[in-house]
């Protein structure tokens, strides 16, 4: 259905070595959340090229960020020095810090990084592995990994409809199963689409694709995922608790806008004549969306495999539904 491969399922500790590699994530030995400000100002002064220092507790839980522009800013005076010897680092910390674990992926972070005031656009961001501080993202690093995840993406694009392919639906289905968030993945199929291309040719079938994309597009949030499967499938990864109605509204959308890529004489008919798969002559319904939603719990599924077959046998329930139908996976785990 994914086109899957077990070359292709990803781990969690996978996933976390692709997005170390890629992203280069340093590691800069901690400071202690009791250190004096002047130790700190000291290691500053030793290493030209450090920028900012991670602030831990006892057990290695991040704390807070320092700096070398806030170092500068304290201690920049002439009494500075003598004025915060006896001060602890907490003085210096930056409110502005990002702390993030690292199986929330390298996009997630980028946002997070993108979406601060410009003061501290450049501050590295404090990655954690279950509430553990694992290293620092530089800004620069993010980006060259963005840049190539990108370069990666369009390899795998459809070209019709610019959407993430195969290997891109794979993989984000397992970074989100891995995750362990609540998720609900919708399988969208057209239903007698091969009716309407052979009726009208491949140039208006392949308007019809584009339109379900560029729909698609429209009633899914910002941390939703949008993939083409091939042909006339789709699927689509909904985090938000809204993903019924925005299906709904996807379904009301497509049966008005698709309408009207029938000829008039067809469209009042309500129907085509054309061909079954034994060569006979019927009459078919105009075109509709069938959607076969498989809600994610943490923990249900361990791969896109697994998950990939449930979502098939939906799709086959929904498929016998006439017009738009929304089927929901039933089976209790």
């Amino acid at each position: 259905m994914f086109d899957v491969s077990n070359a292709q399922i990803r781990t969690a500790e996978t996933e976390r070595d692709e997005v170390l590699a890629a992203a280069a994530l340093q590691y800069a030995e901690p400071v202690n959340g009791g250190a004096m400000a002047t130790a700190v100002l000291e290691r500053f002064r030793r290493d030209e090229n450090l920028m900012a220092l991670p602030v831990v507790d006892a057990e290695m839980r991040p704390l807070g960020l320092v700096t070398r522009r806030k170092i500068l800013s304290v201690f920049g005076h002439k009494f500075s020095h003598e004025l915060y010897r006896r001060k602890q680092v907490d003085f210096l910390m930056e409110e502005s810090a990002i702390v993030l674990d690292i199986r929330v992926g390298i996009e997630k972070i980028s946002h997070t990084m993108t979406d601060r005031e410009a003061y501290c656009a450049f501050d590295p961001a404090i990655i954690t592995s279950d509430g553990v501080y694992s290293g620092m993202l530089s800004v620069i690093s993010v980006l060259r990994s963005i840049t190539q995840s990108r370069i990666e993406q369009a390899f795998d694009c459809n070209p019709l409809t610019h959407l993430p392919g195969n290997n891109s639906i794979n993989m984000e289905i397992d970074r989100r199963l891995q995750g362990g968030g609540l998720f609900v993945l919708a399988y969208i199929d057209l239903d007698f689409f091969k009716v309407f291309n052979d009726h009208y040719g491949y140039e208006r079938g392949d308007r019809v694709i584009q339109l379900v994309a560029q729909l698609l597009r429209d009633c899914t949030g910002p941390d939703d995922f949008t993939g083409h499967v091939g042909g006339d499938d789709f699927v689509i990864l909904f985090e938000s608790e809204q993903w019924r109605s925005r299906a709904e509204r996807l379904l009301d959308h497509f049966q008005r806008e698709s309408a009207l890529l029938y000829d008039a004489s067809d469209r009042e008919q309500g129907y085509l004549v054309g061909e079954n798969r034994q060569g006979e002559r019927m009459c078919f319904q105009l075109m509709s969306l069938s959607v076969a939603a498989v809600p994610c719990d943490p923990g249900v599924f361990q791969s896109h495999i697994e998950l990939a077959e449930v979502a098939s046998e939906v799709k086959h329930k929904a498929k016998l539904v006439p017009g738009n139908s929304i089927v929901v996976n039933q089976r209790h785990y």
